[in-house]
This record gives structure tokens, sequence and C-alpha cells, in this order.
């Protein structure tokens, strides 16, 4: 259990082991709830923009949060930020289902409910938002430069296993209630934490530090094409995300249960040819990261134009197929890019700040999407499609003026 040594095969996949069930769980977590909170808001009297204001503004918090825990994890460790990170939320995503129940029996005023609903996403952001840059830099820890995306790859099909598992679940057990599956998902996020903090192993940073270089640290401005290339990824996933359920129940006029399903088909698509993508291509091939970015990227906005377009739930799973290859191979391309050039002493701030522009998306994107949607439905898809075409022109930018940085780091 406290051996740290960083013993590459073997090592990574007992770390994977370790930390897999709670970083599934977490991503559950999130998927579920774009599945179920559309049609529950709507149920309880809060409206589209509501929600999208309670997303962003935790959104916001993770922004600010991201970039603290991203110093806090190179000094305080990998293991204890993990731990707190599932702890926290799990508890917390118990006291948001709680709460939304109290909303549907009535017994909490609207205004009141909506209060407490945005406080408890903020306290869920705040202290939650250490766990995916935590994962990241465990992993870089232990991985050579030309096997990282490869690596942070499987950090990134852990969450794909948990969008495809969150929705599936959704549909599975929102015949028991709506509101079960994030009851469930929470159990589950503390069930990971347990796992964690019986395998996990402790960190070793004066191991970790040896592996430091003298190269000069990485500053954010070398970064800041590629974080705002994030930022816009990420915007039109978020309006994606909260969007879909909407555009499903306007579309065919269903009714919440049925429009949980359909929506939670829509995530699955996303979540499997992510999955398909990260787990299968990538592991296979080992691209390196300036590969997946110019692969990636370009599907996405394909399949934003089809969803943009669509007509039909069939129309919708092809742009849902579409954007999960796009988005499989273009978020382990921006962390793996960001994380071969920088220095093993700055794996975790480095991280924190890819996950705080990521977050920045979520603040755009919700308030954004949701405002567009209510004066016409199709603008958000069109916000998402013009912010991924922006994307394509600041990811190839960055790669060209990086390109040569990049080929010596991926074949090192």
């Amino acid at each position: 259990m406290t051996d740290s040594s960083p013993t590459p095969e073997t090592s990574r996949l007992r770390l994977l082991l370790a930390t897999m069930p709670g970083i599934v769980a977490f991503s559950m977590g999130q998927t579920a709830l774009f599945s179920v909170a559309g049609p529950v808001f709507r149920e309880i009297g809060l409206g589209e923009s509501q929600l999208g204001l309670i997303i962003s503004s935790a959104a916001a918090m993770f922004v600010v949060s991201s970039t603290v825990w991203g110093r806090i994890i190179d000094r305080w460790g990998r293991r204890p930020t993990i731990l707190f990170g599932l702890l926290t939320y799990g508890s917390i995503s118990l006291l948001f289902a709680a709460t939304l129940q109290l909303g549907i029996e009535g017994r909490i005023a609207t205004a009141e409910l909506f209060i407490w609903l945005l406080l408890i996403r903020l306290m869920f952001a705040a202290f939650g938002a250490g766990i995916q840059p935590a994962s990241v830099a465990l992993m870089a820890d232990h991985s050579a430069a030309n096997e990282r995306a490869a690596a942070v790859a499987m950090i990134g099909a852990g969450f794909g296993i948990g969008m495809v598992l969150g929705p599936a679940s959704s549909a599975l057990l929102v015949g028991f209630g709506v509101l079960v599956p994030l009851y469930a998902i929470a159990v589950l996020g503390l069930f990971g934490m347990l796992l964690a903090f019986l395998y996990l192993p402790h960190d070793d940073r004066k191991a970790r530090l040896k592996k430091t270089t003298s190269a000069k640290p990485l500053r954010v401005s070398t970064l800041l094409l590629l974080l705002s290339g994030s930022l816009l990824v990420f915007t039109a996933m978020s309006t994606l995300q909260q969007t879909l359920a909407f555009n499903l129940q306007d579309m065919l006029q269903t009714d919440s249960e049925e429009t949980v399903k359909l929506t939670g088909f829509c995530f699955v698509a996303i979540a499997f040819s992510t999955l398909a993508m990260q787990v299968g291509v990538i592991q296979r091939f080992k691209p390196a990261p300036q590969t997946l970015l110019l692969y990636g990227v370009p599907m996405l906005l394909i399949g934003f134009i089809v969803y943009s377009q669509a007509a039909s739930f069939t129309n919708l799973l092809v742009a849902s197929m579409l954007l999960g290859i796009g988005f499989g191979l273009t978020t382990p391309g921006i962390t793996a890019a960001a994380s071969v050039l920088a220095d093993a002493s700055e794996q975790g701030r480095i991280a924190g700040i890819l996950q705080s522009a990521a977050a920045s998306g979520f603040i755009i994107g919700p308030i954004a999407g949701t405002t567009l949607y209510e004066i016409e439905s199709v603008y958000a898809a069109y916000l998402a499609t013009v912010s991924v075409s922006l994307a394509l022109g600041l990811v190839g930018l960055w790669l060209f003026q990086n390109r040569v940085a990049l080929h010596q780091k991926s074949a090192t």
C-alpha cells in the first residue's frame, strides 16, 4: 500500500485500478445530473435559465478552485487530494439529491430551493475540483513523455466509462424514482473513496521531484492559445449538455420520464464513442498529442454541424456519436500536449490550469446556451458550432508554434 516507487507498467496499472472507481463515479454523477436536472427543474417550477445559472456559477467556482488545487496537488500530494475530493463529492451529491427531493414534495418554496441548490453546487465546486487534476498528475508522474497521451487518456477513459454508465443508470433507475440515479451514484462515489483510501499508494514527493529537470517552468502565457481552444471546446460541450434535454422534449413532445431516457441514450452514444477512442484507438496506437488534436477538433466541428441541422432523434444520435469521437480525441490531446511540455514539479499546476479553462467553458455555455435557447432553440446549436470553429483555428496555431518542441518531447 505504501510503495510509491515508479515502476512503469505495473505501477501505472495499480494506480489506475485504485483511482478508476472514484473517477467513474464522479463522471457518472455529472452526466446523470445533465439527464435528470432538465425535466426535474421544470417539475419543481424552475426554468432553463435558472438551471444554467446554477451550473455556470458552480463552474465559476471551479475556475478559481482548480488553480488553487493545482498548486495544492504539487505540495500536498496526489493521494490526499483524491481522497478529499471523492469524500466531498459523495457527501454533497447526496445533499443535492435530497434538496431536489424536498422541492418535488413541495416542502421548500421555489425561491428558497433555488438558493439552496446554488449553494450546494458551489460547495461541490470548491471542494471537489482537485480530483481530476490530481489523477492526471498521478499518471503523468509514472509515464514517459512518449506515453503521456495514452496514460492521460486512461483517466479520460474513466470519465468516459462514467459518461456511459451515468445516463444508462438514469434510464434504468428512473422507474424507481426520478432522483434515484443521483442517490445511487453519490453512494458509489463514497465507495470509490473507500477503495482509493485502501489501495492508493502514498505520494512520495521527494521521489517525484527527483524527476524534475533544469528546464524553465512552463508559463501560462505559453499555453494561452491551447487554453483558449480548450475553453471554446468546453463552452460548446456544456451548451449541448444543458440544452439537449430541452431540445429533445420540445422536438418530440415527451414527458419528463421519457425525456430522461432519450437524453440518456444520446449521452450514452457520446460516451461510447469517447470511450472507443480513449480505450481502443489511443491505447492501441499511442498517437502523439498533436495527432489527436489534428483529428479530434475537426471531428467535433462536424458533429456540431450535424447536431445543428438535426430534425429527428436519429439525427441526434448520429451527431452524438460524431461528437463522442471528436471529444475522445481532443481532450486527452489537449491535456497531453500541455503535460509533455511541463516539468515534473509542475504537473499538478498545469493540470489545474487546464481544468480551470474547461470549467470556464461551463460558465459561458450553460448561461449563453440556455438564454439563446429560450430565444430560438437552434441558436444554442449555432453557438456550439461557432465555438468549435474558433477552437480549431486557435489549436492549429498553437500546434504550429510548438511543433518542434512537441516532436522532440514525443520522441523522448
